[in-house]
């Protein structure tokens, strides 16, 4: 994995495209780190007009430097093309997590909006099997898929040391790849504990192609990580100072909003005070 150059510069530009997939932590890196690096510089990013996904008819613009949500035509030869025109030369990274635990998690944040549905019915008329490789264009045929297409690849169940990852891939200041995790409060009323091992292999069979991808990513990202024998001394430094916002990282990087838009911003960190307020509770 080599870092461009000209995305390492004194230059604070960068031309990023984040494949955002379903519950496998995306938001997170998209509302506490993506998107306040653009507004701290001055960059644009795809804001999709009234829906949940990028698509050249809900956005508004012909040139951007970040796409940092759900994108699923991207597998279409038009897509990539669109891409390049409106970003150019861009840096591709997205997250993926272990299929069934995703599922469980998909079907989680389903049911609590929707106590009645039940697990079959879930997988019945909700569940997208290879919701991941279908997203990302993955037919399993390719050994290399992860190391051609993309720059980077974060675990979801290795999150951290996803980040310091993109950090290299990006070339960001290593206060600038602090977050806030933001989904909480969803109960699970499901757990991998709760399945027994057949039902556990059948899940597994269903998403085979997304089992495949993640175990490929898996050894990809053993490899990156193995070339990188820093990252175990900045690893303990980066956990310190989000177990703690009075670290003096946190300081470095100053007050920033979190969210997907400047119209979207549900809460903040306050540097000077060191925590999180949200917005969505104070007066309008």
């Amino acid at each position: 994995m080599s870092i461009d150059a000209k995305q390492t510069n004194n230059s604070h530009e960068r031309h990023v495209v984040y494949l955002k997939l379903r519950k496998t932590g995306g938001t997170t890196l998209a509302s506490s780190i993506l998107f306040p690096y653009c507004v701290k510089h001055g960059l644009s990013y795809m804001d999709p007009v009234d829906w949940w996904a990028v698509h050249p008819r809900l956005v508004a613009g012909e040139h951007f430097h970040m796409m940092f949500r759900h994108f699923p035509d991207f597998p279409q030869p038009w897509a990539r093309t669109w891409l390049r025109d409106v970003i150019g030369r861009y840096r591709l990274i997205t997250m993926l997590r272990e299929p069934v635990s995703r599922l469980l998690s998909d079907f989680n944040h389903l049911s609590h909006y929707n106590r009645r549905m039940t697990f079959s019915e879930y997988l019945q008329s909700h569940h997208e099997p290879n919701h991941q490789s279908r997203w990302l264009g993955f037919d399993g045929r390719d050994a290399d898929f992860i190391s051609k297409r993309f720059s980077a690849v974060g675990i979801t169940e290795r999150f951290d040391e996803s980040m310091l990852l993109f950090r290299r891939c990006l070339g960001l200041p290593l206060e600038d790849m602090l977050y806030v995790r933001q989904r909480g409060g969803v109960d699970k009323r499901l757990r991998l504990s709760d399945l027994g091992q057949q039902a556990i292999d059948e899940l597994r069979d269903i998403n085979w192609l997304d089992v495949k991808l993640y175990e490929q990513a898996n050894a990809t990202f053993d490899r990156y990580v193995s070339d990188l024998p820093e990252m175990s001394e900045e690893l303990g430094v980066y956990q310190s100072a989000l177990n703690d916002f009075r670290h003096p990282l946190w300081s470095r990087r100053g007050t920033f909003p979190i969210g997907y838009t400047t119209k979207y911003v549900w809460s903040e960190f306050d540097s000077e005070h060191a925590r999180v307020r949200d917005l969505r509770e104070l007066p309008s």
